[in-house]
């Protein structure tokens, strides 16, 4: 069943101290949790690699991509929440998601990503109850996961 995704993540990527809950909705209904020291490693790892350049967009792609790359094949288009606005900003974060997907789905084109106001939606509210423990992640991101995309 092809479906546009909708995603919104609670705890912004950059609050290192703190869980990241992931999550996505419309199609299917999926969130995933990225502890603090998984967030603190990838952190580590990207800055050695490419140092803190656009740090917290690069570490924002890397966690949606874990949560949408089993759900590919379904998702028609993707939708991202507006956590962080301007042109520049979303341009950037898009340019470093399509990477990591055009890894399993070379043809998508830059209009598969889009951005938009989606507070109160499926996936904000769900990444919201994961993030407050009142609901369950599918699954919880670990450092082995991270360190296979990089």
């Amino acid at each position: 069943m092809a479906y546009v995704a909708y995603v919104d993540m609670s705890a912004k990527v950059e609050q290192w101290s703190r869980d990241s809950a992931v999550a996505i909705s419309n199609g299917k209904s999926k969130a995933i949790l990225v502890p603090s020291r998984v967030k603190q490693h990838l952190r580590q790892l990207l800055v050695d690699r490419y140092g803190g350049k656009s740090l917290e967009y690069r570490v924002m792609a890397i966690l949606i991509y874990l949560l949408l790359k089993e759900e590919l094949e379904d998702i028609i288009q993707v939708v991202i929440d507006r956590d962080y606005t301007g042109e520049n900003i979303e341009a950037t974060i898009r340019n470093l998601l399509l990477n990591l997907i055009r890894q399993d789905m070379p043809h998508l084109s830059g209009s598969y990503i889009r951005f938009e106001n989606i507070e109160g939606s499926k996936a904000d509210k769900l990444a919201r109850r994961v993030y407050e423990g009142k609901a369950i992640p599918q699954s919880v991101v670990t450092i082995a996961e991270i360190e296979a995309i990089i």
